[in-house]
């Protein structure tokens, strides 16, 4: 999806200009599980932060990051 820099305009487009920039539905703002995460873990906390703070209430950060995911699937 979107990287940190234009998430908070991802989160703010209308679901059908989202649905074609991104080829996903666009989450709702109920979403419980709208999970956020990058490499190291630092860019994903930002994005669970700016989610949260356009009220995305069930934003969150995977703390482990992409790498802990990584070596629990091998």
């Amino acid at each position: 999806m979107a990287g940190v820099s234009e998430l908070e305009s991802a989160l703010q487009m209308e679901p059908a200009a989202f649905q074609a920039r991104y080829s996903a539905q666009k989450p709702t703002l109920e979403e419980e599980n709208l999970v956020f995460f990058c490499q190291m873990g630092r860019r994903g906390s930002q994005a669970a932060q700016l989610a949260r703070k356009l009220g995305y209430t069930g934003a969150r950060n995977y703390a482990g990051a992409y790498r802990e995911w990584l070596e629990q699937q091998g």
